[in-house]
């Protein structure tokens, strides 16, 4: 296992020697769920030196499927911004060419049932995560030649739908989305782009409370693989948004903008009985 042993760790070795410095540099935080590992083995398929980050401990080569030495471990924490400052140290890796941001909770609660614990783990993982994500990696991004991409995880759709039982967490995703779109209009004219990536339903072990809720709401279920290949469209095309979505989820994000209520009479009122219905109690 490479990680952080009070030295600063190196990415050396097999193909990451072959590739050398030229090699795509990407740094994914929040990597140990489904979609976490799905992305790493991706990245490193396509040749891309890592460094892994999230709070509990890992091996760099079980989510990979490399043990060359082309990715390292490191413990970070979205909520604590002077993890991030070190993880964003540029020195050991010559260049970060994509950050992605996997971190993020979804409590599905009614109204009165979101405690104050609930609310603030809410904003310090959903909303300030990534703003101190951003802050951490920009002045690097900024000052190297090309800058760089980082990709924010949001919810399914855009981050203005907001389904019944998911209140509180669907301002956090709004307010992400906003982030997203007002820290862009203030980099126009650099080479650093932000980008809010909206993921379907995915077939994760964290999403497995709801599949009978999706299935019968007739949204199928997408492999984790299929969502690691859109993030990397994502970080290749530097897009500033990309929403995933089959058929009713994208008729359903257009309606709301729209019109809500349209949206509601499409689909979005039939959630709530669902939601309510699968929620853990």
């Amino acid at each position: 296992m490479t990680r952080l042993n009070g030295k600063t760790p190196v990415i050396t070795g097999g193909a990451a020697a072959k590739r050398g410095m030229d090699a795509p540099t990407a740094v994914l935080i929040g990597v140990t769920g489904g979609l976490g590992h799905a992305l790493a083995r991706l990245l490193a398929a396509e040749g891309f030196r890592m460094v892994l980050a999230a709070r509990r401990e890992y091996d760099a080569a079980a989510l990979t499927g490399r043990s060359d030495g082309s990715a390292i471990y490191l413990r970070a924490d979205v909520t604590d911004p002077a993890s991030l400052e070190k993880l964003a140290a540029f020195e050991h890796l010559g260049r970060i060419d994509a950050v992605v941001n996997l971190a993020g909770i979804s409590p599905r609660k009614a109204i009165e049932d979101y405690t104050p614990a609930d609310v603030d783990a809410l904003l310090a993982v959903n909303v300030k995560g990534p703003i101190f994500v951003t802050q951490a990696f920009l002045p690097g991004l900024r000052k190297q030649a090309g800058g760089g991409v980082v990709v924010h995880l949001g919810g399914a759709m855009d981050g203005r739908v907001a389904l019944p039982f998911m209140s509180a967490y669907a301002a956090t995703r709004g307010a992400l989305a906003s982030y997203v779109q007002g820290a862009n209009r203030e980099l126009a004219g650099t080479d650093v782009v932000l980008s809010f990536f909206g993921p379907v339903p995915s077939n994760t072990e964290s999403e497995s409370p709801y599949f009978d809720m999706w299935r019968k709401m007739g949204v199928a279920l997408c492999e984790p693989d299929v969502v690691a290949r859109e993030i990397l469209a994502t970080i290749r095309q530097r897009r500033r948004a990309h929403i995933m979505g089959g058929g009713l989820l994208k008729m359903l994000t257009l309606a709301n903008a729209v019109s809500p209520s349209a949206a509601d009479a499409i689909g979005l009122r039939r959630f709530a009985t669902l939601i309510e219905q699968h929620r853990p109690r």
